[in-house]
């Protein structure tokens, strides 16, 4: 299905790699079925992000960037995702600050993700611009879209990275994934503002929609890019059979 997929969008957020770095020979495969302009976006293993959170850390995580590496420029970014329970006392701060300051590739791009609201400050902003990594920007069961919409009116102002990195997870209640289930007009409004309020001060918007949003991540997917005027990819490009 990769080759499909590529052939209607442009990227896709591996989240296999969340759970064990991918061996070398899959990472060449999805490089090597993938369209030239395609960009990938791989989820941190979670041994780096919610076992060890970030302490002793270092010699997985510089595993797992290798192996990115493999995708030549289709490495597009690196997501670091961390549990809602992952909160910023001293002890959890000290290390992700140090880990963010010293770990971080050069030459693929880094997008934070914090599940805990209480994460949002000047300091968390200030280290972004310092070691130029992206704040994903989530909507979802642990970030609402009222905290959303603060990260990036901050990141709109003063984007730390030319990339923005955005995502969409939706209410996971939801078990059908064939038909829009929840009517997301008021999200959608706020998350066209924000687009178009971010792409004033970045060069790429790596944008992730999961089943649980709408039900069905291709539409929601096509409804953002109509919004924006973009170019709407179709439902397929196999033939039909009648």
């Amino acid at each position: 299905m990769l080759a499909e997929y590529g052939r209607v969008f442009s990227s896709v957020e591996v989240d296999s790699s969340y759970y064990a770095t991918p061996a070398a020979s899959t990472v060449e495969g999805w490089r090597r079925r993938s369209p030239d302009e395609f960009r990938f976006a791989l989820k941190t293993p979670s041994e780096v992000t919610h076992v060890r959170r970030v302490r002793d850390a270092d010699a997985p995580f510089a595993e797992f960037v290798d192996r990115v590496r493999l995708l030549g420029p289709k490495a597009g970014a690196i997501l670091m995702q961390f549990p809602p329970d992952f909160d910023p006392n001293p002890d959890n701060k000290d290390a992700l600050f140090r880990f963010m300051r010293t770990q971080l590739p050069n030459d693929i791009r880094t997008a934070l993700e914090l599940r805990d609201p209480d994460w949002y400050d000047d300091d968390l902003f200030a280290l972004a611009r310092e070691n130029e990594f992206a704040i994903a920007v989530t909507e979802g069961s642990y970030a609402d879209l009222a905290l959303a919409g603060r990260s990036a009116d901050e990141l709109a102002r003063q984007p730390p990275v030319d990339i923005a990195y955005l995502r969409w997870l939706g209410d996971r209640s939801l078990t059908r994934f064939d038909r829009v289930q929840r009517d997301r007009t008021t999200s959608l409004d706020v998350w066209e503002r924000l687009i178009r309020s971010l792409r004033r001060g970045v060069r790429d918007i790596y944008g992730y929609v999961n089943n649980h949003y709408q039900g069905h991540s291709p539409a929601t997917v096509r409804a953002v890019l109509a919004r924006l005027g973009e170019e709407v990819p179709p439902e397929t490009t196999m033939p039909r059979l009648f």
